[in-house]
């Protein structure tokens, strides 16, 4: 029965994300939702926060998952890869920009550093999920010809810093300020 109530109460947090957004939402409107009382939501989740936390986390969770799990598909069908096979992995920013979950996903990182137990568990997803994408490289580099050469900063450090909060989510996992001099260095002067 608790457990019921959980996720009700989650399933009626995450409508009131997907209608009023992040900034929009409001307990009472989960709690009517979900057809429980506030009360309950402090029982199982300690605070609005404890509720907002877990419910983004939930979604921030799906989000990457769905990107990286795009990513991990579209390898698989290789036996072996071009350059040309792994550039159309990544996609532009202003096609990036125009994602149907990126204004949430943007919201929710906003959010994170006000909320600590949300920065927390986005971190540990963050975490898990650069462990992932290292993997893929991996996974990439064996099907590329061993003539070609992939330099996995490109998406460790580049990436990463098109979203610079990610490197606070990332801990000690984050590139230091000497690997990303080097990196700048290697793309400024690459013969040097």
């Amino acid at each position: 029965m608790a457990s019921e109530v959980r996720e009700h109460l989650l399933k009626s947090a995450r409508k009131e994300i997907e209608e009023f957004g992040v900034l929009g939402f409001r307990v009472s409107r989960v709690a009517t939702d979900a057809n429980c009382s506030i009360t309950q939501i402090y029982r199982y989740f300690d605070s609005r926060n404890g509720l907002v936390a877990r419910a983004l986390s939930d979604l921030y969770q799906e989000i990457l998952d769905a990107t990286l799990k795009t990513a991990e598909k579209y390898v698989s069908d290789f036996q072996t890869m071009t350059i040309d096979d792994v550039l159309r992995i990544f996609i532009g920013p202003r096609e990036m920009a125009q994602m149907s979950m990126m204004p949430v996903r943007l919201q929710i990182l906003a959010v994170a550093s006000t909320i600590p137990e949300l920065e927390e568990q986005l971190s540990a997803i963050t975490e898990k999920q650069f462990v992932r994408w290292l993997q893929l490289i991996e996974e990439i580099r064996s099907r590329l010809p061993a003539s070609v050469v992939l330099d996995e900063r490109a998406i460790t450090i580049d990436l990463v810093m098109l979203m610079p909060y990610y490197s606070r989510l990332l801990g000690a996992n984050a590139v230091s300020s000497d690997e990303y001099i080097a990196w700048v260095r290697h793309k400024l002067f690459p013969a040097q």
